[in-house]
């Protein structure tokens, strides 16, 4: 299939909207560069991080680190020449890459809400369901599934992108009907159905976790056989809470202005578009601070790799 890309209407920014744009991107390059690869060393050089729910966290830093690499500085060159001077080829891809890795983060998201509705709601079940190699399978999964999702509706509709100045991104051009009805239901598969499922579960956690402090006592503890709500428990859920509610954090203003573009023909100025979506990317490089304020093991980590540098220094 060959790839033609239209040459997108001139860049409308001023040069202060320009420099903020570019100077953040390339800001949010070195920031998820440097946090993620925390996270990735922590986890090869400390065992005991190596968790069922740490490997969610690893997936989503080697997510992160993919379209940080491949995506990013792309977008920022774009950005400073207010053009985009690569190849339709490249577009195609970054713009692709882009949303693959969005619902990758999203699904894996959902993985650890199921995670920790299991482990809160059904403790009997977790020791069975969440052994390593099953979650490393489920992690995989995902990876795999939301891929060939994602290039069935790339290749069946066929999508296309094109550098848009607006957003900063290499976004979908229009499509048939026929091709918007594939795209909606890749919507449904990668996007709507996990937040339907992080909703769902944190949503039962929380009140789980409210009935159980209301509840429990030593005497209830010595007596169920099955392991309760402990403290490493909640502590874990506070941590992948935070994880989600920054994912979301940065990524409703985007959701919400997209639906009401789609649905009331809602207009926001290109300086806002931009800062939105900047405010999406954002989700790169917040889950390591997250993990270093929040999970202790891994903050203590992420001290000693800093100050091991620091010593080589």
């Amino acid at each position: 299939m060959k790839i033609i890309m239209k040459q997108p209407k001139g860049d409308t920014r001023n040069p202060a909207a320009v420099y903020i744009h570019t100077s953040s991107l390339v800001l949010m390059t070195v920031l998820s560069l440097a946090g993620n690869s925390l996270v990735c060393m922590a986890f090869y050089r400390n065992r005991r991080l190596r968790k069922a729910t740490n490997f969610y966290v690893l997936s989503l830093s080697i997510s992160a680190l993919i379209i940080t690499t491949f995506g990013y500085p792309f977008l920022a060159i774009a950005s400073g020449l207010r053009k985009w001077p690569f190849s339709a080829k490249v577009c195609q891809f970054n713009g692709f890459l882009t949303y693959y890795i969005s619902g990758v983060s999203l699904s894996i998201l959902a993985l650890t809400a199921i995670n920790r509705y299991v482990r809160v709601v059904k403790p009997q079940r977790y020791p069975v369901l969440f052994t390593k190699n099953k979650t490393v399978f489920s992690i995989v999964f995902v990876w795999l599934f939301t891929l060939t999702v994602g290039l069935t509706a790339t290749l069946v509709t066929p999508v296309s992108f094109q550098w848009n100045h607006r957003t900063l991104i290499c976004t979908m051009t229009k499509n048939k009907l026929s091709a918007n009805r594939v795209l909606y239901f890749a919507f449904v598969i990668v996007i709507l159905l996990p937040l339907v499922t992080i909703l769902f579960c944190y949503g039962s956690v929380y009140r789980s976790i409210r009935r159980h402090n209301a509840a429990v006592n030593p005497s209830l503890q010595t007596a169920n056989h099955h392991r309760t709500v402990d403290t490493h428990d909640i502590r874990a859920c506070r941590v992948l809470a935070a994880t989600v509610s920054g994912f979301c954090l940065c990524w409703s203003p985007m959701i919400v202005i997209s639906i009401l573009r789609k649905v009331g023909q809602f207009h926001v100025s290109a300086f806002w578009m931009s800062l939105i979506v900047l405010a999406a990317a954002s989700s790169s490089w917040i889950n390591p601070i997250l993990y270093g304020l929040m999970n202790r093991a891994m903050r203590k980590e992420f001290l000693k790799i800093l100050r091991c540098h620091q010593n080589q220094n």
